[in-house]
């Protein structure tokens, strides 16, 4: 796999589905931080690697674990995740891997990430 593998996989949007209200009942204290449900989507790698067993995508949100995507069936893998998140500023960039290297051996490989999304949860 090579660089190519991923450089536009968050070029798709990170669409937020936002659930609850917060704030001061007299606007002069902060709102409280909320849960929210948020989806995220990228478009979709073709190598065959990342759509086959052992292969998917990882999901790095800046101040959280790393999310692995991997593949289960069909003929992609997943392309979309929701996650909870609380108010705030989030770095979201997505790599794409595979079970097998470039040379077809079984070291694996990992794309580069992709170019960071800012995602502002309010």
């Amino acid at each position: 796999m090579k660089s190519r593998l991923l450089t536009r996989q968050l070029a798709a949007a990170a669409l937020i589905v936002l659930s609850g209200c917060g704030g001061g009942d007299d606007g002069s204290s902060p709102a409280p931080a909320a849960n929210h449900a948020v989806t995220l989507a990228w478009a979709p790698n073709h190598e065959t690697g990342v759509n086959s067993a052992g292969g998917g995508y990882q999901v790095m949100i800046s101040g959280q674990p790393t999310i692995m995507v991997p593949f289960t069936s069909g003929l992609t893998a997943p392309t979309s995740i929701v996650v909870t998140l609380q108010t705030g500023r989030y770095l979201v960039t997505v790599s794409a891997f595979a079970a097998l290297d470039a040379q077809g051996g079984d070291a694996g490989s990992l794309s580069e990430p992709s170019q960071p999304f800012t995602l502002i949860v309010p």
